[in-house]
């Protein structure tokens, strides 16, 4: 393989699935609301195998309770509220509620919103969107008037990208990037987003604003920022592998090694930048742009089909192009692996595909990576707490913490794969039944589809 290919950036096409997506992304409110027994202030789980994702621990024959949007207590043999919605755990699994931690709700679409947490998925950092869009069903959802995951926002995204690019604001130098930051820091989110083509000066001078307000910022390392540069600014974390040219560092007569790596690997553990690796995303768009049609296809919104089916028609990515790609993928789970081993810290997330299946398929991408389960799981959990920096009300199940729980009928722990049994999902101490995960999913279904 060529230096060039091995150095081939896994968000390309990322970046180039993003490029239509605003034409299609439609509100739609079409959305299956929580029925009055979903509604109820108090939820027990009883005789449930809890998961410490923090160890690794389990505990068995507990039972869980919680009263409104709180866990309110945990025990062998504690006293279950009049009027809570009984839920038996025997032989079944508690795990905290998920995280996506790469997401693009508009170009998933709004009505998808109910299918991320029928998945278990109770929370998204929402990686770019325009601010009209992504502020308002943040604060529906907040409010109870739309069911879905929490979302945190970046609005749009600060770059000098070509004209069409959606959820982009243009910074094209310092002035720009600082007033950029000061409105979306008016306007409400929660955390600026970089990419690609923000320019090198624009970068530096948000690195250095967003500190100042309050906000921190996140996304791809710029092609003209070194990966060390952004770093040292204070990105939080960094997106797809973005800009890691260390591919080409790392060659030793031709092929990948980790002693080239060394020194940035342990650089950014040391500065404790986050990796969202998107594996799914990177692994499976080569074959959508050889023509395969995207995983769990059934399922995914008229949006993202169309976005999808446009950019595959737009982009004429010539066959050795992806097999090179294909390549990169794989040598990045390498890469992956040697970064966790140096200390780096990770967090799951997906990049438009198709909500909930998704992040699932990410957490066994963690494991072919070569993490236990219950690494891959904290990357869902846990760690989306602490780099939100939540660890005291989200992340694990405690006494205080946020009700956001999932059941499974089988041990994650064992394979990860086993997250995909969900039995029943409480978020933000809402009961979401199977039946009612099974009405969400069947809804989103396409007709035609075989099961």
């Amino acid at each position: 393989m060529s230096r060039n290919a091995l150095k081939w950036r896994l968000a390309a096409l990322l970046s180039l699935a993003l490029a239509t997506a605003s034409k299609f992304a439609r509100p739609q409110t079409g959305l299956v609301q929580p029925s009055a027994n979903q509604a109820t202030q108090s939820v027990a789980i009883t005789g449930v195998t809890l998961i410490d994702v923090a160890t690794g621990q389990r505990q068995e024959g507990v039972t869980v309770v919680t009263r409104g949007d709180r866990i309110a207590a945990i025990g062998s043999a504690i006293a279950i509220p009049g009027g809570a919605a009984k839920v038996d755990g025997k032989g079944k699994f508690l795990i905290p509620g998920l995280w996506d931690m790469h997401t693009h709700h508009q170009a998933t679409g709004t009505d998808w919103v109910d299918l991320f947490v029928a998945k278990g998925v109770v929370g998204t950092r929402d990686m770019g969107g325009d601010a009209d869009f992504i502020l308002p069903l943040r604060e529906r959802i907040k409010s109870g008037a739309v069911f879905g995951p929490e979302i945190v926002a970046a609005g749009p995204i600060l770059d000098d990208a070509p004209p069409g690019f959606p959820y982009r604001r243009r910074v094209r130098n310092v002035q720009e990037a600082k007033a950029a930051v000061v409105d979306l820091k008016r306007l409400g989110v929660d955390f600026i987003k970089v990419h690609d083509r923000t320019p090198r000066e624009a970068f530096f001078a948000i690195a250095e604003e967003a500190p100042k307000l309050g906000l921190p910022f996140a996304g791809h390392v710029p092609f003209g920022v070194k990966v060390e540069e952004a770093a040292e600014a204070g990105i939080r974390s960094i997106e797809h592998l973005s800009n890691y040219d260390v591919f080409g560092e790392c060659l030793v007569d031709g092929k990948y090694t980790k002693t080239g790596c060394k020194r940035l690997f342990q650089k950014l553990a040391a500065k404790k930048i986050w990796q969202t690796p998107t594996m799914a995303s990177c692994q499976t768009l080569p074959d959508v742009f050889g023509g395969k049609p995207l995983e769990h296809v059934e399922y995914a919104s008229d949006s993202l089909l169309e976005l999808t089916r446009e950019n595959v028609e737009l982009s004429h990515i010539r066959k050795e192009v992806l097999d090179e790609m294909r390549q990169a993928a794989q040598i990045s789970l390498q890469a992956i692996h040697d970064l966790h081993s140096a200390g780096n810290q990770f967090l799951a997330g997906c990049d438009d595909l198709v909500p909930g299946f998704c992040l699932h398929d990410e957490l066994e991408w963690f494991t072919k990576a070569g993490f236990s389960s219950l690494e891959a799981l904290q990357t869902a959990t846990i760690n989306p707490a602490r780099f939100l920096a939540r660890e005291d009300s989200q992340g694990t199940i405690q006494v205080g913490k946020r009700a956001d729980l999932v059941l499974l009928d089988a041990d994650p722990l064992i394979d990860i794969r086993n997250v995909k049994q969900i039995a029943d999902v409480v978020v933000r101490g809402k009961l979401l039944t199977k039946p009612e995960i099974e009405r969400i999913v069947s809804s989103h279904r396409r007709r035609g589809a075989q099961k």
